[in-house]
């Protein structure tokens, strides 16, 4: 196969942008279609670990991404009780360099944001409101036709298109999404006093992570067990999230008090796990679309990141297709897998307790287990990509 010189990119969430970048860094032409009309970003905010700010560090991004989040202080992360006690602090990694922070919270619209100001500085073309209808792989290039109609030729085809792919039901089959067991209810709210730090709470089966972001806000991000993937309604959101998390103290209640002002968004987890190779012949599958995790590390976005940067690197050193997609599905898979299964074993063991409204506190020996299980993965995150 020759050098991929003409690449379409199904998705424009921060995958497929990242990877715009990258590409446009490695004097490749690629081009962008994405099904929603607009770039209205669902999902609230998000931390970006250092490990994807050393992904954006690498298509000159990561200034402005900083510049976007909240940075906090020396030790801007803790994880407590549901009393607010403290059960670790840890010491955060920095893996990006001096004058970077080890980590960020930041709005996803504001990642977004900072991602397309750079795909459209290097006139990326980007088709709104369109996706993939068929793919057909000659062997020496995919044709792709979209819903618009329109038909072209491309020397490579990257499925950037989240959990529920496109793509990947088009070449890859019916593959569909995991129940993973816990839902995820989010808010960005007006940030009381109290909260000045990272802070996520464990207890009584649950979790609620509460993070300072830009503008004087913060995201409330809280985690139930679920026994299905029933959706409430959204209008009852703020009432069913203050009702499962009063018995949680801490800078909680200050947050709460203002949860009306929402809106909320509620998503049951999900996973794939996709055999490898996650790519066929001239079609890859990268991010969410290969690979979902629960988002307990909160590595999603950086393994979509990671992913995008290592492919276009070995696009732009003259590999072929073939030779770049078979060195990138090597340095990829291990890692993603093990932050997939990684993230469910945390999830699982900061969730085990049942359902309770009385206080809870963690013995040594937990704090002991988590400490050392998050240091170990850092150290895994901070190795080279």
């Amino acid at each position: 196969m020759a050098t991929a010189q003409r690449i379409l990119i199904v998705g424009g969430g921060i995958a497929g942008q990242t990877l715009a970048c990258a590409l446009a860094r490695q004097g490749l032409t690629c081009e962008i279609v994405e099904i929603r009309p607009d770039w209205q970003i669902a999902g609230a905010a998000m931390t970006l670990q250092g490990n994807a700010l050393r992904a954006l560090r690498d298509i000159g991004l990561a200034e402005a991404t900083v510049a976007a989040g909240w940075r906090g202080g020396v030790r801007p992360l803790v994880f407590t009780d549901t009393l607010g006690q403290t059960v670790m602090e840890p010491d955060v990694l920095n893996m990006v360099g001096p004058g970077y922070p080890p980590q960020i919270a930041i709005r996803r619209q504001a990642l977004h944001e900072v991602l397309l100001r750079a795909v459209q500085a290097a006139r990326v073309p980007i088709r709104m409101g369109i996706t993939v209808k068929s793919i057909n792989d000659t062997g020496s290039e995919v044709q792709a036709t979209f819903t618009d109609g329109r038909s072209q030729n491309y020397d490579l085809v990257v499925g950037a298109d989240g959990i529920r792919s496109t793509v990947r039901s088009l070449v890859f089959g019916d593959i569909q999404p995991r129940f993973a067991g816990f839902a995820n209810w989010r808010a960005l709210l007006p940030r009381p006093p109290s909260v000045n730090r990272m802070m996520w709470m464990w207890g009584h089966g649950r979790s609620v992570g509460v993070l300072p972001l830009d503008g004087d806000q913060v995201f409330v991000a809280g985690v139930t067990k679920e026994k299905d993937a029933t959706r409430y309604p959204p209008e009852d959101l703020a009432r069913l999230f203050c009702e499962k998390f009063k018995s949680f103290g801490g800078a909680l209640p200050d947050v709460l008090a203002r949860a009306g002002e929402g809106p909320w968004l509620y998503t049951v987890m999900e996973e794939i796990t996709l055999d490898p190779p996650w790519y066929k012949g001239r079609v890859v599958l990268l991010g969410d679309a290969a690979h979902a995790a629960c988002p307990f590390w909160a590595q999603g976005a950086a393994m979509a990141m990671e992913d995008s940067v290592v492919l276009a690197g070995l696009l732009g050193t003259g590999h072929s297709v073939a030779a770049a997609l078979a060195e990138w599905m090597q340095r990829r898979h291990a890692r993603c897998l093990y932050v997939q299964k990684g993230s469910y074993d945390t999830g699982v063991l900061t969730h085990i307790d049942p359902e309770s409204d009385q206080p809870k506190r963690f013995p040594a020996a937990f704090s002991e287990i988590v400490t050392k299980q998050f240091h170990v993965r850092e150290a895994k995150m901070a190795e080279p990509i």
